[in-house]
């Protein structure tokens, strides 16, 4: 997710590194940004959206050859999203979001999910600065919601707390992070993942979608596909995506396939091989 981007100094304070400006400043942008594929844009096009480029769709085409169904995990994990937020605001009174990877807007919005049950604060976060404007035009909030958008990234997560940030959100009550189709963009987000979840208060949620090669071996031969078109792809087990919720309290039966997550929050009655896909929601003791 980070292949696009120049890194941030370690040294630089969080109000920095979650800076972004629009239209996005050639200083931020690599070198190598239109010619290596985005995984934002990769998911955009397997989602039928319009933000994509030559080298996203070739991407994808090799995905889609080695699994014709990769639109459909795509769109059972994106549906997910919905379901999970649906459930933490009616369960759990949760009205503070961080989307951790945004990409390109996508309706149901978060803000406009959760502001169904009450005020939303929702900051969206990328390392993209292209997906992460766009997401701001499109999906700038109105009352009773509010919404951030900081360019921040996993990579740093003292960029995804701070200051700009903590303009939407309160710190000190409980937050709901997604990580939908993100983690598996990295060899070993676990220490990262220990040190954003660190800084979250009691009662906050986590909410993971994560590809798997457990469910069918098509998948894994999407993933292998991908990694060979110059996205690199980590698939996890489900034991392995556990692991990556320790530590926090796993709800709703546990890490389950993405069509049979959620029973009664709007699952997708399609059979658990016909997704490619893990997902995971656990509360913070």
């Amino acid at each position: 997710m980070t292949d696009n981007m120049i890194t941030a100094p370690s040294g630089a304070p969080s109000v920095e590194t979650g800076r972004w400006e629009l239209p996005p400043s050639q200083s931020i942008l690599g070198a190598g940004y239109m010619r290596m594929p985005s995984p934002a844009c990769v998911h955009n096009y397997l989602l039928r959206g319009h933000d994509h480029a030559r080298v996203d769709r070739k991407v994808a085409a090799v995905m889609l050859a080695a699994d014709p169904r990769a639109r459909l995990t795509a769109r059972l994990a994106h549906r997910h999203r919905a379901a999970a937020m649906t459930y933490l605001a009616e369960e759990h009174g949760i009205r503070q979001v961080l989307v951790v990877g945004c990409g390109y807007p996508m309706r149901p919005y978060v803000h406009q999910v959760v502001g169904r049950h009450g005020p939303a604060h929702v900051v969206y976060a990328d390392p993209d600065p292209v997906a992460l404007a766009r997401s701001r035009a499109a999906m700038n909030a109105r009352p009773p919601s509010r919404t951030g958008f900081i360019l921040a990234d996993l990579a740093q997560p003292a960029s995804l707390t701070g200051v700009l940030a903590r303009d939407t959100l309160d710190f000190n009550r409980p937050v709901a992070v997604l990580l939908h189709h993100v983690l598996h963009l990295m060899p070993d987000p676990s220490p990262l993942l220990a040190r954003l979840t660190a800084m979250l208060p009691s009662g906050s949620a986590l909410s993971i979608t994560h590809p798997t090669g457990d469910l069918h071996p098509r998948h894994k031969a999407a993933a292998q596909a991908a990694t060979a078109a110059g996205m690199p792809t980590w698939l996890r087990t489900q034991a392995e995506v556990e692991q990556l919720c320790a530590g926090w309290r796993l709800v709703r039966g546990g890490v389950q396939p993405v069509a049979s997550w959620g029973r009664g929050h709007g699952a997708s009655p399609v059979s658990a091989e016909s997704c490619g896909a893990y997902a995971a929601l656990a509360l913070k003791p």
